[in-house]
């Protein structure tokens, strides 16, 4: 009896941590690459990135942590936090920037690249709040962008 019981428990206990709700994950997507800045040795490149929030509820974005790559090269990994809200049903654009090496974007034509990590996001309610404020249920949508640049044009 005990043992169903805590079994029971368990099980009620990982079904409330996963979710009580269908709240979806935001999707992402690149719609610009450009050079902010460059000097003899490094370029600042900007990755706009459109967030998608599914949700009939807004959605708080939170920290990014992400790599670029430069034609199959890792050049570039950070953290950055949007610090934005998704309205519902909606998209909000923000950046995230990359410094790299200068000799790879000036000149070079066409480079592919690829963005990869993932983005922290809030559930909404205030359960989900506490989980997330004492790092039980921390969700986090997964950033794997990729294209074509031409800093040329």
């Amino acid at each position: 009896m005990l043992r169903r019981t805590a079994i029971s428990t368990g099980l009620g206990s990982a079904l409330l941590l996963t979710g009580c709700s269908n709240y979806q994950a935001p999707t992402f997507e690149t719609v610009g690459v450009r050079e902010v800045e460059r000097t003899d040795d490094l370029a600042v490149l900007a990755f706009v990135i459109e967030a998608t929030n599914p949700n009939r509820e807004p959605m708080r974005l939170g920290q990014a942590s992400y790599s670029v790559e430069l034609n199959g090269a890792e050049v570039f990994s950070g953290v950055r936090s949007p610090e934005a809200t998704v309205n519902t049903y909606s998209t909000h654009r923000f950046e995230l920037p990359a410094v790299v090496p200068a000799h790879l974007t000036g000149g070079a034509g066409e480079l592919a690249y690829r963005l990869r990590g993932s983005v922290i996001y809030k559930n909404p309610g205030a359960f989900a709040d506490v989980l997330f404020d004492a790092e039980v249920v921390v969700p986090e949508a997964t950033l794997d962008l990729a294209g074509t640049i031409d800093l040329d044009s």
